[in-house]
């Protein structure tokens, strides 16, 4: 049986297992963010480790701040490797471009959303997620080309204080047709 934990819903404490059983909607506001990108052979831990050295100075990790961490894999080509991966760390109109930081949005718009825990489940969450969207009634924007490669949804790190990578809970968010 999954060990339970807890996340932090708009206030409200609710328990998240392996991952939740369906997906939700949500509208999600364009939001300002850092951003930075690495395309190596550890992506994910390179981008982070860009962010990081920026955000933690500022005080922007530091816990009770109201930041929200999003990040999302780059593929230059069709093929699912090698991939970079990209970092937006959401900041308000003071913070300006710094470095390897640079200033950009995330897309508001619908999104279909699944949570989960325990960042070995990614791969099963994430096809799950896709699964739920391709029973619904909805469509996905599709893959989009961007400056690093294709690109489609992203992983938000909830409880980004958390040591242990089998306790870090995620939003997976994949863009909808409206």
């Amino acid at each position: 049986m999954p060990q339970t934990v807890y996340a932090r819903e708009k206030g409200n404490v609710r328990k998240v297992n392996e991952f939740d059983r369906y997906g939700r909607l949500e509208k999600l506001r364009t939001m300002r963010a850092a951003y930075t990108h690495a395309f190596s052979e550890t992506p994910e831990e390179d981008a982070w480790r860009k962010m990081e050295a920026w955000a933690k100075p500022k005080g922007l990790l530091e816990e009770g701040v109201r930041t929200r961490v999003f990040g999302r894999n780059t593929y230059p080509t069709d093929n699912p490797e090698p991939h970079g991966y990209e970092f937006f760390l959401t900041v308000g109109t003071d913070i300006e471009p710094e470095g390897d930081i640079e200033i950009r949005e995330i897309p508001g718009g619908l999104y279909a959303v699944l949570r989960f825990k325990d960042l070995s489940n990614i791969r099963k969450a994430w096809e799950h997620l896709w699964k739920w969207i391709k029973e619904s009634e909805y469509e996905h924007i599709g893959w989009r080309k961007g400056e690093h490669g294709w690109c489609n949804g992203f992983e938000e790190h909830l409880n980004l204080l958390e040591a242990s990578p089998n306790q870090w809970i995620f939003d997976l968010w994949v863009q909808l047709k409206e």
